[in-house]
């Protein structure tokens, strides 16, 4: 009787490993994080500007109005944010979330209530985010990876870092040298 619920549980062991690996590596844990180095630009973002306290409901709601005034026409582009850095023990968030386009144009015709900002650059660090946010890198992890990478590279990142969301519902996160 012992020696059965040894095999019958080894077995079910055995099934849950497979299963929590094979649900880990469908979800993209096994995929590496990449920096990439790309050359400079200049990207116009047209939005709305917050300091708030940090609420991951309340920036998903602002996610969501930005991507209804994208999805209506009133902005053109797709959905970016852009997160300002701040002290660490800070409880609230500065970010700027609207519709970007890389070429700066058209900055006449912002909707009522909305602003625009203009960055420029001469190199950008880019990471795309393809796991699932399961298992995917944190923030900060891949915070660290881009300023590992901007050192290697001998330049200073700017003060914030963007967001980008795409029509597949991928998205990516870039930061910026000075």
């Amino acid at each position: 009787m012992k020696r059965a619920k040894l095999i019958y549980s080894s077995i079910i062991i055995i099934c849950l490993i497979i299963i929590s690996w094979s649900t880990y590596y469908t979800l993209g844990g096994f995929e590496p994080v990449e920096v990439y180095v790309m050359e400079g630009k200049e990207r116009t973002v047209i939005g709305k500007e917050y300091w708030e306290k940090h609420d991951y409901e309340l920036l998903k709601k602002r996610y969501h109005e930005t991507k209804a005034q994208i999805d209506s026409g009133r902005l053109k582009g797709q959905v970016a944010i852009v997160f300002y850095d701040q002290e660490e023990e800070s409880d609230t968030a500065h970010y700027f979330i609207g519709a970007y386009t890389d070429e700066i144009k058209d900055v006449l015709r912002v909707p009522a209530g909305y602003s625009y900002k203009e960055f420029k650059t001469s190199k950008v660090f880019k990471v795309f985010l393809t796991r699932h946010w399961l298992v995917g890198a944190s923030r900060e992890e891949v915070d660290q990876l881009m300023e590992i990478k901007a050192i290697e590279e001998g330049v200073v990142l700017q003060p914030f870092t963007f967001d980008l969301y795409y029509a597949d519902q991928s998205r990516s996160t870039e930061r910026w040298a000075r």
